[in-house]
């Protein structure tokens, strides 16, 4: 078994080896070493995106794959399709609401967990535990907990008197969303703590200590300091939960199934009920096209305060 494990290895090593001594330039090199990321890239990412754009321009018949261009036929409907605004208004929310929540939360959690305090190492790693826990895991919990008749949750308002009887939250249009994104807040607010921890372990101590000789307060300190050093890195943490939360589907769709009554139906759900419900590939492929010129123009803006926030920190 050792041998089995050794000889790719011993292989790899050899091949390290063979490109240290081939007389390339860093630059070669570099490209070198790039082009197997650069292919799983074009291959699972770059090529499936083309390719969903031309289908969004063709019916396809669901039995056969048969093709027909139509145009923009499929963009037109898409957006004459109140479902649609829905499902994009939706989306909107879960994600403002959900990664301002994460933002607020993670930046508290993260400037507690910088001070000197007993038992700070394991504070950390429960704050941490819930981003550990898979999404399908977070979202069958989370039904259980909700659930009329077994769940936990009604079981305590029941006793505490607050309620009469049961309640089907994940069953009410008005509520079932919420419920999304509440978990969704209890799951991915780590992440925010781990970006920005991470940040406030490179803050210059001497600035900090330069200002507090001037006279400056907590306040004026996170304001003129903290907060400064932070948004680089708050803009590349919201850039990447907009992205996640904005493409979410498991864990919305596990709790509901987009029900009750397309309540809970987003972006994501809603292409796959295009897809595999509605029998509607090409107007699933121009719901997907139309997502990534969304993230594009959001990430375009988020780069750009980005680069601000670099200028104004330098």
């Amino acid at each position: 078994m050792m041998t089995v494990i050794q000889s790719p290895l011993r292989l790899a090593r050899r091949g390290i080896d063979s490109l240290a001594r081939l007389d390339v330039s860093d630059r070669t090199l570099a490209l070198i070493l790039l082009t197997p990321a650069a292919l799983l890239i074009f291959v699972f990412a770059i090529y499936p995106t083309i390719q969903g754009f031309i289908v969004s321009f063709f019916r396809v018949e669901s039995a056969t794959l048969q093709m027909t261009f139509i145009g923009a036929d499929n963009y037109i409907t898409l957006l004459q399709d109140s479902l649609f605004w829905e499902s994009l208004w939706r989306t909107i929310v879960l994600v403002v609401v959900s990664t301002a929540a994460q933002l607020f939360l993670g930046l508290g959690i993260s400037l507690l967990l910088h001070q000197e305090l007993v038992g700070r190492n394991l504070a950390r790693g429960i704050v941490l535990f819930p981003y550990l826990v898979p999404a399908i895991v977070v979202a069958l919990t989370w039904r259980f907990v909700l659930d009329p008749t077994l769940g936990v949750f009604n079981r305590v308002l029941l006793d505490l008197g607050l309620i009469q009887r049961p309640l089907a939250l994940l069953a009410n249009r008005q509520t079932a969303l919420w419920f999304v994104i509440i978990a969704g807040i209890w799951k991915y607010t780590p992440f925010m703590v781990i970006m920005l921890l991470a940040r406030l372990q490179v803050i210059p101590v001497e600035q900090e200590e330069a200002a507090r000789l001037d006279g400056a307060g907590p306040l004026q300190l996170f304001r003129h300091i903290t907060l400064p050093w932070l948004m680089p890195v708050i803009i590349i943490a919201l850039l990447l939960r907009t992205i996640w939360t904005f493409n979410e589907f498991e864990m919305v769709y596990l709790f509901a199934f987009g029900g009750p009554l397309f309540a809970t139906t987003t972006m994501p759900v809603l292409v796959r009920y295009l897809a595999f419900d509605a029998r509607q590939m090409g107007r699933a492929a121009a719901a997907s096209s139309l997502m990534v010129v969304m993230l594009l123009m959001a990430s375009w803006v988020y780069f750009t305060l980005y680069n601000r926030a670099e200028r104004e920190l330098g």
